[in-house]
């Protein structure tokens, strides 16, 4: 079987996707892997994957820049005549799924986030509209990682329920990301990583980091881990604000780095009080399995990885004054009260987020073994003791369950 993995960078491939490869290759997949080149490429290719290059600008709008673009997805997909293409981020979805009639292959689609061009109203938004029902509908999958992301999409029409389901964000690899004791004892140390992106919520961190530094001094550290998108003013101008805090002593800032365990291991808790449209984020992930105390909004994709008040705390978006509380709740209370609340996220992680359980998902669907049940929503229900009703309701087959302890909003 020959199956093409489509992504907007080979970073991302490598990253995120090189255990799935792996399993598919043991099943006996014959992978390629369409991407444009980076600093990764070469590492994609030792996994022993064919790799066709791709010109592609993740931001761009440009209409002739992304007919060029649609074209030349067309053109690498043709010549790599897949039999299944699993694609990932906004833009590579769409553009396989136009391809798709044209060349003959079978899709699944990852919707982590539905895109910034989503995001902003007007014509632009009609357009990706328009797109991602040509695109999405037809799907043979779609896997959506969070639930509001699904129900959107659902509601408006842009996916077929019967084709769609929800998935743990891209997991983590367990055995990669273990608990470790921190090898010395020192402050209560808050980490924030991630790309450098103001949506992120890195200003409100900054901010809490200075009010609670003054306060605590030497009793608390506050870092930052992450690098700055070149072709974004934004994250430049949010790098030199780092760089600012970094020199006034409130926040220490970290150089990227290809592994994060070792900084994770020398950290407490880890914060992001997102509101960027994403899937569900990778550095929670990462921090649960890890077991650390985990602080962040009670928005999309975020909300899934905390269980609040048990393995970390959630908080309203754009609300300095809650993230603050929160990280003074944390520094008050007691060492013991925070490595449980560590251990309550190992064992969410264990649970909900496993990254084998996305990759049963992927064989399942390419016929290559069952599919690895997601826990139902009847279990996630038994498990907060909620009321008979919701206990008898029905669970989505590999659908998310509804949060544990926390109930979410309906859509906006």
């Amino acid at each position: 079987m020959r199956v093409v993995i489509l992504y907007n960078t080979s970073w991302y491939v490598f990253l995120l996707r090189r255990n799935l490869i792996r399993a598919l290759q043991r099943a006996g997949c014959d992978i390629a892997v369409i991407a444009p080149e980076d600093a990764y490429t070469e590492r994609v290719k030792a996994l022993g994957v064919s790799f066709v290059p791709l010109a592609l600008s993740p931001r761009s709008v440009n209409p002739a820049s992304e007919a060029l673009t649609i074209f030349s997805t067309y053109r690498a997909l043709r010549s790599a005549r897949p039999d299944w293409v699993l694609s990932y981020t906004a833009k590579c979805n769409l553009y396989a799924g136009l391809a798709r009639p044209l060349v003959g292959f079978r899709q699944v689609a990852n919707v982590s986030g539905l895109g910034e061009g989503f995001q902003r109203a007007g014509a632009l938004q009609a357009v990706m509209r328009r797109l991602y029902r040509r695109a999405l509908f037809r799907c043979d999958q779609v896997f959506f990682q969070n639930s509001d992301d699904y129900e959107l999409c659902i509601s408006a029409g842009l996916a077929d329920r019967s084709r769609s389901t929800i998935i743990p964000g891209s997991g983590v690899d367990l055995s990669a990301f273990v608990p470790a004791p921190k090898p010395f004892p020192g402050p209560i140390t808050f980490l924030m990583f991630g790309r450098l992106l103001p949506q992120k919520g890195f200003a409100s961190f900054i901010r809490a980091a200075g009010a609670l530094k003054q306060r605590y001094g030497e009793r608390v550290a506050f870092w930052i881990l992450g690098a700055a998108d070149y072709e974004r003013p934004e994250s430049l101008k949010l790098l030199e604000e780092i760089m600012a805090a970094h020199a006034a002593g409130s926040i220490r800032y970290l150089q990227s780095t290809d592994d994060v365990r070792s900084i994770l291991r020398d950290t407490d808790v880890a914060v992001l009080p997102s509101t960027y449209n994403e899937g569900v984020p990778r550095s929670l992930l990462e921090a649960l399995a890890c077991g650390k105390v985990v602080v962040t909004t009670d928005w999309k994709g975020c909300r899934e990885t905390v269980v609040d008040g048990r393995n970390g705390l959630l908080v309203p978006t754009y609300d300095d004054a809650a993230l603050q509380d929160a990280l003074e709740r944390i520094i008050l209370m007691p060492d013991a009260e925070r490595l449980r609340m560590g251990a309550e996220g190992r064992a969410l992680a264990e649970r909900r987020f496993d990254e084998r359980i996305v990759i049963e998902a992927y064989k399942g669907i390419l016929g290559l073994s069952r599919v690895m049940q997601l826990p139902s929503r009847k279990s996630a229900a038994l498990a907060r003791g909620a009321s008979a009703a919701e206990k008898a309701a029905p669970p989505r087959s590999l659908g998310h369950p509804r949060q544990e302890g926390h109930e979410r909003p309906s859509w906006q």
